[in-house]
């Protein structure tokens, strides 16, 4: 019967791990879900300048099926938000480096770049990734109405697993292959490798769902 984790033998990525003595666990890939104090101030001033910008600021077409999607710009807009929002990234990113790679502090610079998102009913994401970069994130302002019922993935992100063909493995109660999704709330950041393939399911409420995606590149120091 599989144990509790012990911590990873010499050799090992600290991502790699060794459950009993016989078992182990590779290729495992960090999500991590946030929440922080004082979103309210922040979410009202983010949805302000988003829903400015969205009135006069022509919509870019990504992965984006319908809805509005701003410049890659928005780290650039100012005030405090803004500012507020840079810095829940960067610590979140320091957090991850630190947890992926056995505790070392990464040095080097980082470059920021931010889009905001407006769906509206029946708008979503295609399956995509985030080239050229090593973190990529979503932070929500505001979810709008939760699913539903009838909608349960209403708005919802999901995830693909990234090893080619787990699919193939149908062994019971070990699912390779399947997606996850996770239903966020208004003021949770969730940040991902950016080569991990997702997409947002449509978004069947009524009112605005407006939700701020970055991307993170590191410059290592020459």
């Amino acid at each position: 019967m599989v144990g509790k984790s012990t911590k990873a033998e010499s050799g090992m990525h600290s991502t790699d791990y060794t459950m009993d003595s016989d078992a182990l666990v590779w290729w495992t890939t960090p999500v991590v879900l946030r929440r922080f104090k004082g979103v309210a101030a922040v979410n009202s001033e983010l949805k302000s300048l988003i829903l400015d910008r969205a009135s006069s600021d022509k919509n870019i077409q990504k992965s984006n099926q319908g809805g509005w999607h701003s410049g890659e710009d928005l780290l650039t807009w100012g005030g405090p938000a803004i500012a507020q929002l840079q810095a829940w990234i960067v610590t979140a990113f320091k957090d991850l480096t630190e947890v992926t790679s056995d505790g070392q502090v990464y040095t080097g610079k980082i470059e920021l770049n931010a889009w905001a998102n407006l769906n509206r009913r029946g708008d979503y994401n295609t399956i995509h990734t985030h080239p050229a970069c090593v973190w990529s994130g979503v932070y929500y302002v505001d979810v709008g109405e939760p699913p539903s019922a009838e909608h349960p993935k209403s708005g919802a992100i999901e995830f693909l697993d990234p090893r080619a063909g787990a699919e193939m493995v149908a062994i019971p109660g070990l699912p390779f292959g399947e997606a996850k999704s996770i239903n966020p709330e208004t003021g949770q950041l969730i940040v991902f490798p950016s080569w991990l393939k997702h997409m947002v399911h449509p978004y069947w409420g009524e009112g605005d769902r407006i939700t701020i995606a970055f991307n993170i590149r590191i410059r290592p120091e020459l």
